[in-house]
């Protein structure tokens, strides 16, 4: 069961035994990326971190690579629609993920440190195999939209990118990839879908409308959408709190893309990201421990063939 501690009883700890390193990252992910700072100076006093968030609670799965959403998350009360947002407001509050930064914080001090760990770690998404993925039995493809399609907040697919996402496309077909993005076309940010319909266009992918942020939530929008298991649908995104987290949640077989650049990201998600590296690193496997493996290419899922591992779906193994 995973669960969260109070974010002022992270914020007291010391800096003592062998997890001080991660007290303190944590204390400084909690700091960064709960309130950004741009949205705490237009109200006139200094950001404060939110206390008294639960995180969501995760049922562990079986042997589909990652545990399933409970009741709990499905159930949730949703957030009430507001105003659809500008550019500069979406992009302020994509910073704020106090349910993420809760449920990463709950990893730090139990055994679902492995939520955060990918099947497989690729560059960028020409390096999948959307065929041996197919051949798999994968059904569908759900992609986060910054740093995975397109530059930060950008309105065009990446070039060096562009012919594989056709491909993915052309393999599952249309109807069977999305976007699932932590703003358009989601109903706190972008309640009339407005947002959505403008990338659509102009990223020529469609865009699920969803209620909740990742990694927090249901997969019962996709569910509709594919008409499939989330035990067959491939998430694929640049960070660990939020792309991975929620794709193991929910049994996907997740694919960690390194992001392409930094450049437009607010200063609270930089240092969010770099906590989440520094985590990662410090959850996987240690040389020579006896533990399971927590490391990209050996996690189990039920859709790798027997015999092969992660890395058969890579179309380059080794290249990093």
């Amino acid at each position: 069961m995973l669960g969260a501690p109070p974010f002022a009883t992270i914020a007291a700890l010391t800096d003592a035994g062998e997890d001080a390193e991660m007290c303190g990252a944590l204390r400084s992910a909690l700091h960064v990326s709960a309130v950004p700072a741009p949205v705490a100076r237009a109200r006139g006093r200094p950001a404060r971190v939110a206390r008294g968030s639960r995180a969501r609670r995760c049922r562990a799965g079986a042997s589909a690579g990652g545990p399933a959403a409970d009741a709990d998350a499905a159930s949730s009360p949703e957030p009430a629609p507001s105003p659809a947002p500008s550019s500069s407001y979406g992009a302020a509050m994509q910073s704020v993920n106090v349910a993420g930064v809760s449920l990463f914080a709950g990893m730090a001090f139990t055994s679902s440190k492995a939520l955060c760990i990918p099947h497989v770690e690729v560059p960028d998404i020409r390096w999948v195999d959307w065929r041996a993925l197919k051949r798999a039995g994968f059904k569908a493809c759900v992609f986060d939209k910054d740093n995975t399609l397109t530059a930060p907040y950008e309105r065009a697919v990446e070039p060096r990118v562009r012919d594989a996402l056709q491909e993915c496309i052309a393999v599952f077909g249309e109807q069977n990839v999305a976007v699932l993005s932590n703003s358009a076309g989601l109903t706190q940010y972008d309640p009339t879908g407005a947002v959505a319909d403008e990338l659509e266009a102009a990223l020529g992918i469609g865009f699920v409308r969803h209620s909740s942020k990742k990694p927090s939530g249901s997969c019962v929008a996709l569910e509709e959408r594919f008409q499939c298991s989330p035990t067959d649908m491939v998430m694929l995104g640049d960070r660990y709190l939020t792309d991975v987290v929620y794709g193991n949640r929910h049994g996907m077989f997740t694919v960690r893309c390194a992001p392409f650049t930094e450049a437009g990201e607010s200063a609270s998600i930089r240092a969010a990201k770099w906590i989440e590296e520094v985590a990662v690193r410090w959850w996987r496997k240690p040389e020579g421990s006896k533990k399971p493996e927590r490391c990209p290419g050996k996690k189990p899922h039920a859709n790798v063939p027997e015999g092969k591992d992660a890395s058969h779906f890579v179309a380059s193994p080794g290249v990093w």
